[in-house]
């Protein structure tokens, strides 16, 4: 719902990716904020619209005629088969984006992967009884051909079919961890936190230790080769500021994040 939510809005596979990504980093980050839990889809789609504004805010994509494509050599054997379909596909997305934005985004979220109108009112926090007028009068607009074959290539670009898209995101989560500490009572001691692939390690006085998540927590990381065990210390704006070290459940330090 979320890449749909970006594609309705920005009208771009890659930068709804990107926009779908940074949003769900965004809500780990702040999901302290979130009061009333029955509240999530309405405030999620919220961030999803933030970071798509964030994108557009003064940048825009160079568009390369359509034309200028037959120059441009490639691998396939048949090249014009490619631009035939890339044309329809551009017909099919130039209605789609005619349509006023509130039934834009209708269409997308119930054809990108079918999500039923009950979650797509909460989405929008509006009645299911909108969501189904939307649909009804988005579908007059549209003529049956277009619509099946944007749920096609649209579902063909969904991000949830590439597990890439779901690494991204937790190696986002990953890089608000990775920085150096340096130990307040002992400022000769730094620990630092980096990222090595999908992993996330620690070095300190010559040590190297692999770090987890314990279960669910998003200001504990465990280490793997001993009992260690280390409490990040967020401020107001949900950025860390601190580590706390702990060993056998004993507290050994507080280190302040120095970059």
């Amino acid at each position: 719902m979320a890449y749909a939510c970006a594609y309705a809005v920005l009208g771009d596979f890659c930068l709804a990716e990107d926009a779908a990504q940074e949003a769900f980093i965004a809500a780990w980050q702040k999901l302290d904020q979130l009061r009333q839990p029955e509240a999530f889809p309405g405030w999620f789609r919220r961030i999803v619209l933030t970071e798509c504004n964030r994108l557009t805010r003064g940048k825009r994509l160079r568009a390369t005629p359509l034309d200028d494509s037959t120059s441009v050599p490639s691998a396939d054997a048949d090249t014009q088969t490619f631009i035939e379909r890339d044309d329809l596909i551009g017909v099919v997305s130039a209605a789609i984006n005619e349509l006023p934005e509130n039934e834009r985004m209708v269409v997308v979220l119930f054809y990108v992967e079918g999500n039923s109108h009950n979650d797509i009112s909460a989405f929008l926090e509006v009645p299911t009884t909108t969501v189904a007028k939307r649909l009804y009068s988005a579908r007059v607009r549209l003529k049956d051909m277009m619509t099946d074959r944007f749920k096609r290539d649209l579902a063909a670009h969904r991000p949830s079919r590439n597990e890439s898209f779901g690494e991204k995101v937790k190696a986002g989560i990953y890089d608000e961890y990775v920085g150096q500490y340096r130990f307040e009572m002992r400022p000769e001691l730094v620990v630092t936190v980096k990222r090595e692939g999908d992993k996330l390690m620690s070095e300190s006085s010559g040590q190297r230790n692999e770090l987890y998540a314990k279960e669910k927590s998003e200001s504990e990381l465990l280490t793997k080769e001993s009992d260690g065990r280390g409490k990040f210390i967020r401020d107001e704006q949900g950025k860390i500021t601190h580590l706390i070290y702990y060993e056998f459940g004993r507290e050994m330090g507080r280190a302040k994040k120095i970059n």
